[in-house]
């Protein structure tokens, strides 16, 4: 009697736990005329990502965002840069005008390549394509799913693009260089559950990707063909080996996912979670133009200590410059900043007031001016 108890025990158990499971299917594909709205915490505070299995639940009503963002999914033939992605279904505008191009399936939304900024940061205009292409979704997707990808990217210009003052620390005046990158993709659905994000509740399929990026540039010298100089670039931390992790939550009723958290890949603590926007936070946020260079300020008005979010800039360093209303400075810092960052700075010994923030580039240029409301209790 005691083994057809914990028989039918086990059947139950396994009866639930099948139950809890769900498969996310084509639906989450993206479509031309989509329009996802998301928003990133970059400074996530009190987030979990627990462990794999499941069904478990995470909290993650917690994160802040002074903004969102739209990515807009367009016809591949309205790109500049269709003609040298031809067999592309879909195209999404990228910060610095750059142009993403996608295949669609029902199985599979297939990363093709883009147009725009080279992968090391030397500032050129080039045609990237992934060969074989990355997968960046597939369906039908379940529990314990993996799956492993390599790609490349073989990039080659000519030594006269490129900007002066990188070729003074090799000893050699090459013709003509090229990239080389080699990706490595290690995917695993770990887990699922439920997920509480602000403003809603889904149920999820989590999906931990890893990528090690290989990224080698190659000159082409006379008699001596294609040489490896990574080596003698310092500095530059875009060149040698790379590895992200981050933690996809996808839900059959949304085309966004429903959070993508980046982590540490040796510590695994989050580092920034994008998350998607609902319809009950839309009216509270911020819209900005997810392609164009900016700062926020959040919370403002605030009690003094305050977020910066600064959003698609160029690497480089930038200044934070606070005026009061007399137009004079009262506070400033410098900043390293590549793209997205997020930093915390108190402003206590500013007085109650009305203030002006300005973002300066390092060549003393103004890229943006917003007002701070400074408040006490």
């Amino acid at each position: 009697m005691k083994r057809l108890f914990h028989t039918l025990f086990l059947l139950l158990l396994a009866s639930v736990w099948a139950q809890a499971q769900i498969t996310i299917t084509s639906d989450y594909f993206p479509e031309a005329g989509d329009t996802l709205k998301t928003a990133t915490d970059n400074l996530p505070d009190g987030i979990d990502i627990g462990t794999p299995g499941g069904p478990q639940t995470w909290n993650f009503t917690s994160l802040q965002a002074p903004f969102t963002a739209n990515t807009n999914y367009l016809e591949a033939s309205a790109g500049g840069a269709f003609s040298s992605f031809l067999t592309a279904d879909l195209m999404v505008l990228l910060p610095g005008d750059n142009e993403a191009y996608y295949n669609l399936s029902a199985s599979k939304l297939e990363y093709l390549g883009y147009f725009g900024t080279d992968p090391i940061g030397l500032g050129l205009d080039l045609v990237v394509r992934y060969s074989p292409v990355l997968v960046e979704r597939r369906a039908p997707l379940n529990y314990q799913n993996t799956y492993e990808t390599t790609s490349n990217l073989l990039l080659p210009f000519s030594a006269d693009d490129i900007p002066g003052g990188f070729l003074d620390s090799l000893p050699i005046s090459p013709d003509s260089f090229r990239i080389r990158v080699n990706i490595i993709r290690s995917e695993e659905v770990d887990a699922f559950g439920t997920m509480n994000i602000p403003g809603a509740s889904f149920q999820v399929l989590r999906m931990k990707r890893t990528d090690v990026n290989q990224t080698r540039l190659d000159a082409k010298l006379p008699f001596i063909n294609w040489t490896d100089v990574t080596d003698l670039i310092p500095d530059n931390p875009l060149l040698g080996e790379l590895t992200t992790q981050s933690y996809i939550y996808y839900a059959n009723e949304s085309k966004e996912p429903i959070a993508v958290v980046s982590v540490d890949p040796d510590t695994e603590d989050p580092t920034r979670v994008e998350f998607k926007v609902v319809d009950e936070i839309i009216n509270s946020s911020l819209y900005a133009n997810s392609l164009q260079p900016g700062i926020f300020a959040f919370p403002n008005p605030s009690y003094g200590e305050v977020r910066f979010d600064f959003q698609n800039l160029s690497t480089g360093n930038y200044s934070i410059k606070i005026y009061n209303i007399l137009g004079m400075e009262v506070w400033q810092k410098e900043f390293w900043v590549a793209g997205t960052k997020s930093i915390k700075v108190n402003l206590d010994h500013l007085r109650k007031g009305t203030y002006l923030y300005s973002l300066v580039n390092s060549k003393g240029k103004t890229l943006a001016t917003k007002r701070l409301l400074i408040v006490r209790p």
